[in-house]
């Protein structure tokens, strides 16, 4: 406590409880601060999940090789199964996470150029959803990611 003097009276001020004011003001500011931060590393672990399982499909449907083609000396994908498993691979390692994220789609195209290399491009995109940033404008369904994977099949000349 202080004595201020002014006008001939004696003022006391007192300082108690100005801590508490304090941290009642600024606790949903860093609740805030702490909840968006949390958000953000959550759409960035799923994120880089979604890459993982996408470049994890592409790798699987390179492995649907033509072989009639390639008995031929034409290296090329069976288009159908090659997608079909890139896609399957893709959702199977993303299975346990479907609390994380919502309305996943998985598309998945071959190109079988001749005189290059066959490749399998898988694309997706979803919704993260999350708790914090969903109060911004534009943001009420989640943060919505894309994430692509290509994969080609290539030639080998030596060994």
């Amino acid at each position: 406590m202080s004595l201020c003097q002014g006008d001939g009276i004696r003022l006391q001020r007192n300082k108690e409880g100005a801590v508490i004011l304090l941290v009642a003001l600024f606790l949903p500011v860093v609740v805030l601060c702490v909840g968006m931060v949390t958000d953000i590393a959550l759409v960035l672990t799923v994120r880089k999940c979604v890459q993982n399982a996408c470049d994890l499909g592409t790798l699987a449907g390179c492995q649907e090789l033509d072989w009639e083609l390639l008995s031929e000396g034409i290296v090329a994908l069976r288009e159908n199964q090659a997608k079909t498993t890139a896609v399957e691979i893709a959702q199977a390692n993303l299975d346990g996470m479907q609390n994380l994220f919502q309305s996943l789609r998985l598309t998945a195209e071959v190109a079988n150029v001749i005189d290059n290399e066959p490749t399998i491009g898988l694309e997706a995109s979803c919704r993260v959803k999350t708790f914090f940033l969903k109060w911004l404008p534009g943001l009420k369904n989640g943060v919505l990611i894309h994430v692509f994977a290509e994969s080609s099949v290539v030639e080998r000349t030596e060994w």
